[in-house]
């Protein structure tokens, strides 16, 4: 991972593209091709640029956090899962995190919250963890979202019921569980 611009010059070939350049040549080829594996392809190699700090104002200036939020929304899982991992790469720097949050990304990652992919699921609930504050507890610590995460801490993978655990002791207050846990009872009393 580079820190900062300075060093990603010196790792970049005197011949290379740069790095905007690439980032913005990504976004339009998953723009233009019909191609699914494509689509899946370039979101993936997205999501990793998402990864390191040093992209953030290229990412930005390129529109890939909208990308990302418009892909939770996606028929595709697999693009709903790097959409998720890119979001939960950007989502802990403030910028980032104010634009996701201004951009309807909650209330997509809380419609993730429903799909059967453990992946998914860990990035959507770490997301969620890194997007919180507490002027916006109640957009990110609801019924809905807390029930649905009550469910994934009894998952049978190790690490999605760690993270849903987390974000129920760190997050979540007691009322906060039990008011979800009583609206779940009142939505499908058969559970």
């Amino acid at each position: 991972m580079f820190h900062k611009p300075e060093d990603l010059l010196k790792r970049t070939p005197v011949d290379g593209i740069n790095r905007p350049e690439f980032l913005h040549l990504l976004v339009q080829e998953f723009q233009k091709t019909n191609s699914a594996d494509s689509k899946r392809q370039v979101l993936a190699n997205l999501a990793n640029f998402a990864y390191d700090p040093v992209n953030y104002p290229h990412i930005r200036a390129n529109k890939v956090i909208d990308l990302f939020i418009e892909q939770l929304s996606s028929n595709d899982n697999k693009l709903i899962e790097f959409a998720a991992a890119g979001l939960c790469n950007l989502a802990n720097d403030p910028l980032n995190k104010d634009y996701i949050i201004g951009n309807g990304g909650l209330p997509n990652l809380e419609r993730c919250l429903y799909v059967d992919n453990d992946d998914l699921l860990i990035s959507c609930i770490t997301t969620l963890m890194y997007l919180y504050v507490p002027e916006i507890k109640t957009d990110i610590v609801n019924p809905s979202v807390v029930g649905r995460v009550l469910s994934h801490a009894r998952s049978e993978n190790p690490r999605l019921k760690n993270v849903a655990n987390i974000f129920l002791t760190d997050f979540c207050t007691g009322n906060d569980i039990q008011t979800a846990t009583i609206t779940r009872r009142r939505r499908h009393p058969d559970q």
